[in-house]
């Protein structure tokens, strides 16, 4: 049996897919601590009043006990940029990326599951290390509702999609299986999902 996955570290693009569909408490449904990374954090909250921003901060600060923020070298160059002027493209998936090796030289048997929308994240799985499970939001979603933790993956790229965002890409499969079939073992060993914060 495999070593399950210790934590997702998500990029921007599934905080804000999954925000518009009135759906980021997926993200706690199996069990793993969520760790996002500054840069993404900024990159999805610093325009106040934006679609979204504010329902992901409210949300953060409403599940502090399974959703850390972790701070980067990226995140710091990012706030610098943003000080100056300057561009910051793809710095959320740099901070994710540096988030995760931190994370993984911790533990040499610890294992990761990184959740992206992006497809250079994909392009860049040769730079990844190997204890990192690479899943795409809809793919995270199907394993959800495969095991029974969500109703409709449609349903939820449905409300998403009515919001603006573009999910036509997370209609169909996109992940080597490996990751998905990993999820799934994990999936399959927990008792019940975390619906709320209080155990019935």
């Amino acid at each position: 049996m495999s070593k399950p996955y210790s934590l997702i570290v998500t990029d921007a693009s599934p905080l804000l897919t999954l925000v518009l569909a009135g759906s980021l408490d997926v993200l706690l449904r199996p069990g793993l601590p969520v760790r996002i990374p500054d840069a993404v954090y900024i990159e999805a909250t610093r325009v106040r009043g934006a679609p979204g921003a504010d329902q992901i901060v409210e949300w953060i600060n409403a599940n502090l006990d399974r959703v850390t923020i972790v701070p980067t070298d990226i995140g710091i160059d990012q706030q610098r940029r943003l000080e100056e002027g300057r561009g910051i493209w793809g710095r959320g998936e740099q901070a994710a990326i540096e988030a995760l090796e931190r994370f993984l030289q911790t533990d040499p048997a610890a294992e990761a599951l990184l959740l992206f929308e992006d497809t250079d994240v994909a392009k860049r799985r040769a730079i990844i290390d190997l204890r990192v499970g690479v899943i795409s939001t809809g793919d995270f979603l199907r394993e959800l509702e495969a095991a029974g933790l969500i109703q409709s993956t449609d349903y939820i790229l449905d409300q998403a999609a009515a919001q603006g965002r573009n999910v036509e890409r997370h209609r169909q499969a996109q992940d080597d299986s490996t990751t998905r079939e990993r999820l799934r073992e994990q999936l399959a060993r927990r008792d019940e999902p975390p619906r709320s914060h209080h155990s019935r």
